[in-house]
C-alpha cells in the first residue's frame, strides 16, 4: 500500500471511529498535540483530549442508523505531512429512503509518526478543520456548541417527523380497509335484488308444492274414509294389505302417496337452493377472509352470474342479456377462499354485464352477452369471462388495476373492484390477463392453480 492509499485509509478510519464515538480508535489516530479548528473566532481546541471531547460529544450526535456518502477527495503530499481534502454527506433512513442530514467539507493535515510500530498508526492527524454549507450554498466553520445544538434539534424533529408518518401511514392502513369493506357492502347492496329474485324462486316452489301436498293428503284422506263405509280410517290392529283391501281404490292412494312423496322431495331442493343461496352471501359479506377449502369454482360462476344479473334488471328493467356459459365437465375441486373468488368472479362479471349493455345502448344493432367458460388441466383452472362492450383501450389497460381507477362515470364505481379482484387472484398465486379489441369484446382470463391450498394459509 502506497503512502497515499495509506493515509486516505487512515481518513476513513477516523471518519468512522469519529462517527461512532470510538473513543480507543481515534486515541490511535490523533497526535498528542493535534488541533481541530471549529470557527475562527469561537472555537479553537488543541491538544488531544480537547479533540476527542469535540469528535465524540458533537460530530458524533447523529441517528443510530447513520452512514457517510464522500462525494469528493483530493490528496496532496507533503513530504512528512500529507492534506486530506474531502467533501461528504451524512445520511440516515427513514421509512426505506435515504436521507442527506448533513453535509460537510473536511480539511485534514496529517504528519508521520515518530518511533511508530507496527502495530501503531504511521500517520497521525495534527489538525482538523471541518465545515459546512450556509445558506447561499458556500461553505462556513460550524462550532462544536453550534453542531450540538443543531444535531439535537434535528434529533428531535426527525422523530417528531417518524411519530407524524407513522401515524399517517397507520391511518391510511385504516382508511384503506374501510373502503376495502364499504367496497365488499356495496357489492352486496347491488346484489340485494338479485338475492331476492333467486331466494323468491325456490320459496315460491315450497309454497305451491306445500299447498298440493295439502290437497293431495285431503284426498287421500277422503279416499280411505269412502274404503271404510263409516267415514273413518281402518282400525289399527289392521295390516297393511287389509287396510288397502277396505279402501274403494288403493292404485289411487299409491298415486297420491308418490305425488306426495315427489312434491316433498322438490320441497327439499328448493329449500338446499335458498339455504345455499344465504350460505353464499353470509360467506360473500364476511369482512375478513377465511381459510382455503375445496371449492365448485363453476357453481360459484353460475350462481354469481345469476345474482348479478337479477340484481342488474332490478336496477334497470330494460337491462337484458344473453349469457352463454360453457363449464368443464371435469369440475374438479380447487382450494380457494369462497367469499374471496367469489367476490373477485363477481367484480369481473359486473364490469363485463355493464360494459356490454352500455356499449349495445349506443349501438342498436349490438346484442349484449356475456359469456363465461372454465376448463381445467393437470396443474391450473383457467376461468375466462367475455364480454362483447367498447373494449379496453390499450393506453389504460395497465392503469386498469390500480385502486380508484375507473371508466365508469362519477359515482357510477368506486375503482377499487378490479384493484381487489388483482390481489385476491395474487394472493391465491394466480394471474389475472386482458385480452381486448376496441369496439369489439373484452375477456378476463384467470387462472388458479389447483394445489394451492398451503400457498394461502
Amino acid at each position: 500500500m502506497n503512502k497515499k492509499e495509506l493515509i486516505l485509509a487512515y481518513q476513513d478510519n477516523l471518519l468512522e471511529a469519529m462517527l461512532n464515538k470510538d473513543e480507543s480508535a481515534l486515541r490511535k489516530l490523533i497526535h498528542p498535540e493535534a488541533s481541530v479548528f471549529g470557527s475562527a473566532i469561537h472555537e479553537f481546541e488543541k491538544g488531544i483530549e480537547n479533540v476527542l471531547h469535540y469528535y465524540t460529544e458533537s460530530l458524533a450526535l447523529l441517528p443510530d442508523d447513520k452512514k457517510v456518502h464522500i462525494k469528493s477527495r483530493q490528496f496532496t503530499d507533503l513530504n512528512n505531512q500529507a492534506l486530506v481534502e474531502q467533501e461528504f454527506d451524512i445520511q440516515f433512513t427513514l421509512e426505506g429512503k435515504e436521507i442527506t442530514l448533513l453535509t460537510l467539507r473536511q480539511t485534514a493535515l496529517w504528519t508521520r509518526a515518530e518511533n511508530a510500530t507496527q502495530d501503531e498508526p504511521a500517520w497521525l492527524l495534527l489538525h482538523d478543520h471541518t465545515s459546512m454549507p450556509d445558506h447561499l450554498g458556500a461553505f462556513e466553520t460550524i462550532s462544536s456548541n453550534e453542531l450540538l445544538e443543531g444535531n439535537l434539534n434535528l434529533e428531535f424533529e426527525t422523530e417528531k417527523l417518524k411519530k407524524k408518518l407513522n401515524k399517517s401511514l397507520a391511518d391510511l392502513k385504516i382508511a384503506q380497509q374501510q373502503l376495502i369493506q364499504k367496497e365488499k357492502l356495496a357489492s352486496i347492496g347491488q346484489l340485494t335484488a338479485g338475492i331476492a329474485h333467486e331466494i323468491k324462486n325456490p320459496l315460491n316452489f315450497v309454497n305451491n308444492f306445500s299447498e298440493v301436498i295439502l290437497e293431495l293428503v285431503e284426498e287421500a284422506r277422503e279416499e280411505v274414509r269412502r274404503g271404510t263405509g263409516d267415514g273413518e280410517p281402518a282400525s289399527e290392529n289392521q295390516g297393511d294389505d287389509a287396510e288397502l283391501a277396505n279402501v274403494s281404490n288403493p292404485d289411487l292412494i299409491l298415486e297420491i302417496l308418490d305425488d306426495i312423496e315427489a312434491n316433498i322431495q322438490k320441497i327439499y331442493e328448493h329449500g338446499k337452493r335458498a339455504d345455499s343461496i344465504v350460505k353464499s352471501m353470509l360467506l360473500h359479506s364476511r369482512g375478513k377472509s377465511g381459510k382455503p377449502v375445496p371449492t365448485n369454482l363453476n357453481a360459484i360462476l353460475d350462481e354469481y352470474t345469476k345474482l348479478a344479473y337479477h340484481a342488474m334488471r332490478a336496477a334497470d328493467t330494460s337491462f337484458n342479456l344473453d349469457i352463454k356459459t360453457e363449464f368443464d365437465h371435469r369440475n374438479p375441486l380447487v382450494s380457494v377462499i369462497p367469499q374471496d373468488i367469489s367476490r373477485a368472479f363477481l367484480n369481473i362479471i359486473n364490469n363485463a354485464m355493464y360494459a356490454a349493455d352500455e356499449f349495445a345502448k349506443s349501438n342498436a344493432d349490438r346484442k349484449p352477452y356475456l359469456q363465461i367458460s372454465t376448463s381445467f388441466g393437470s396443474k391450473n383452472a383457467e376461468i375466462r369471462i367475455k364480454d362483447n362492450g367498447a373494449g379496453i383501450p390499450n393506453e389504460i389497460r395497465e392503469k386498469i388495476f390500480q385502486p380508484f381507477f375507473s371508466t365508469k362515470p362519477s359515482g357510477a364505481g368506486t375503482g377499487l373492484g378490479l384493484s381487489m379482484t388483482y390481489d385476491i387472484i395474487k394472493m391465491h398465486d394466480g394471474t389475472l390477463k386482458i385480452n381486448s379489441e376496441p369496439n369489439q369484446f373484452t375477456e378476463f382470463i384467470i387462472t388458479l392453480p389447483l394445489n394451492n391450498k398451503e400457498k394461502i394459509l
